[in-house]
């Protein structure tokens, strides 16, 4: 991207906006604002995607700016993966120093479990803190437990927001000493988590949430029936105790 001439000398803003979950409906008024009012947005895309689902969820208010999509390869390489943030945020460097001010799309909230935060470490370094501002955005598991008119948490008890990890063990002491337990990144693991929940009998009072608010959302109690679903993909799980 080449620089723009900034006669003012003047920097622009940052903005890292949460769009939520899905719904374009669940988008808050600051986030709808300041899309609207930048001069330029950037969307994450995954290199194995053909759109940006960040994207998709405004497009209704995009209508007419300039839109940069950032491609992110989908590898665990850290040395490919900081290369590339690095590369986003130099993208977005040159807009602000050319006095733009531009909004960065994520899906949900930007600090909860989003690749984001990536991004904000390698923007802090080059960009003055008081051009940074993040727009908090709603969560699939906020969003999944209003759907399902499931409370998520009460007075005194304990929440925990865990991402479910190779080992399956690791998540036994977490349901045994928390009330309430929201599962995230749950993938290829769906059907070992829901044996898991069966054997320590929590699989009654669980509800499994996937694609929210999307075309394909969905939503059940009934978390048995979905071993051997492959429905891991974009979904959460939470997990309350029976009193």
């Amino acid at each position: 991207m080449k620089n723009r001439v900034n006669k003012n000398n003047v920097a622009g803003e940052f903005y890292g906006v949460g769009v939520g979950p899905g719904d374009s409906e669940l988008i808050t008024l600051k986030a709808v604002r300041i899309i609207k009012s930048v001069d330029c947005i950037f969307a994450p895309r995954a290199d194995s995607k053909k759109s940006s689902l960040a994207l998709d969820i405004v497009k209704d208010i995009t209508a007419g700016k300039r839109i940069v999509e950032q491609i992110y390869p989908m590898v665990k390489d850290k040395t490919k993966l900081e290369a590339a943030w690095r590369k986003s945020a130099n993208e977005i460097k040159d807009e602000i120093e050319s006095g733009n001010s531009v909004a960065y799309l994520t899906i949900g909230d930007p600090l909860t479990f989003s690749t984001y935060c990536y991004l904000l470490q390698q923007l802090s370094e080059i960009i003055p803190s008081r051009n940074i501002h993040t727009i908090p955005g709603i969560t699939s598991y906020n969003a999944a437990t209003s759907l399902a008119n499931f409370p998520m948490i009460e007075q005194d008890e304990k929440l925990a927001i865990i991402p479910v990890s190779n080992d399956i063990s690791e998540l036994r002491p977490v349901l045994n000493n928390f009330d309430t337990v929201v599962l995230m990144k749950v993938a290829k693991k769906l059907d070992e988590v829901i044996e898991l929940l069966e054997e320590m009998k929590l699989i009654d009072n669980s509800l499994f949430a996937s694609y929210v608010g999307l075309d394909n959302e969905y939503i059940t109690r009934e978390l048995s029936s979905l071993k051997g679903s492959g429905k891991g993909y974009l979904s959460v799980i939470i997990v309350r105790k029976i009193k």
